[in-house]
């Protein structure tokens, strides 16, 4: 499934806090990482050749610094064995990993959301954001946390998979199948099913008693209706991933936006990986970035690996 995990660094604790998912992807499907970080370019101005100090001298002064932080972090990762690589790079943070992405079509491009790039956050909206809009890998996003924050825990059981029974949602599920089989990971299918207040909208009709429109009985029905084609529908994809060699899945249909109920259901799942497409449809309306993807990240404090399509 992938050929690489590539990471971006910046230096700090916090960007760092993504490494430990990054390990344990890394030993359990055997796939190298890629370290890199990118510093920025030094202005002529800081140069001062009447007495030796060249531009060239400082950048390269500065590579090496990067060098030796990268290499820190290589030794410090475990499980002792890893295939790990390093490099730096100069210039603009997101235009280098996006371009190193492409490189290698089947990386997947590990960040935190909080690491810092000199005195600027990496924020979904700043280079997190930028990288998921441009790359077309898919991307494993963890919320740093701040210090004296509760030490995060790093292992992994379940992956919760966000569908909402379109095709575009369902192309994470080659992704969720190879880790769960890798990495012996359960496998919770989640469908976020409308309220009563979304199907009249999605509809169009009130109650019997409201204005003129469907009578209640026939919008039961039809609540009925989708509740069972959301059942089957889950029941299906359940199905699918044991044939291909998941050993335990589970499905469920909670009732609300999709975007809380996924928090809702992370938070009370235990050392799990949330798992979704950029571009499903919860009802009649797109999941778009700054919206549920957005929201996920920034409220479950679970790691969320995100796949583009569309």
């Amino acid at each position: 499934m992938y050929d690489r995990i590539l990471v971006p660094l910046d230096g700090s604790p916090l960007a760092e806090q993504v490494l430990p998912f990054v390990t344990r992807i890394s030993h359990g499907m055997g796939v190298p990482i890629h370290l890199m970080r990118v510093f920025a370019t030094v202005s002529e101005e800081l140069t001062d050749p009447v007495h030796g100090l060249y531009r060239s001298d400082i950048m390269a002064g500065v590579h090496d610094e990067v060098m030796d932080y990268l290499n820190g972090v290589r030794l410090k990762m475990e499980p002792p064995g890893l295939e790990i690589t390093c490099e730096a790079y100069e210039g603009e943070a997101a235009p280098h990993i996006i371009e190193e992405a492409e490189k290698t079509p089947k990386s997947l491009v590990s960040m935190s959301t909080h690491g810092r790039s000199g005195v600027t956050r990496w924020l979904m909206g700043s280079v997190t954001d930028r990288v998921l809009h441009a790359t077309k890998n898919p991307m494993l996003i963890v919320r740093g946390r701040s210090e004296g924050d509760p030490e995060p825990d790093t292992k992994l059981e379940t992956i919760i998979v966000s569908v909402d029974g379109s095709s575009l949602a369902e192309q994470v599920i080659p992704h969720v199948t190879a880790l769960a089989n890798a990495m012996e990971l359960k496998v919770t299918l989640l469908r976020a099913g409308a309220s009563e207040n979304e199907l009249q909208d999605i509809a169009g009709y009130q109650h019997a008693d409201g204005p003129p429109g469907m009578k209640f009985q026939h919008f039961e029905e039809m609540a009925k209706e989708a509740g069972n084609r959301a059942l089957d529908y889950l029941v299906g994809l359940e199905g699918s991933l044991r044939k291909h060699g998941v050993a335990s899945v589970e499905h469920r249909i909670e009732k609300g936006p999709a975007a809380d109920v996924i928090v809702d259901v992370a938070h009370e799942t235990p050392d799990n990986l949330v798992a979704m497409t950029t571009h499903g449809r919860s009802g009649p309306a797109r999941w778009t970035q700054g919206s549920v993807t957005g929201r996920v990240v920034s409220h479950s404090g679970d790691p969320v690996l995100v796949v583009r399509v569309g």
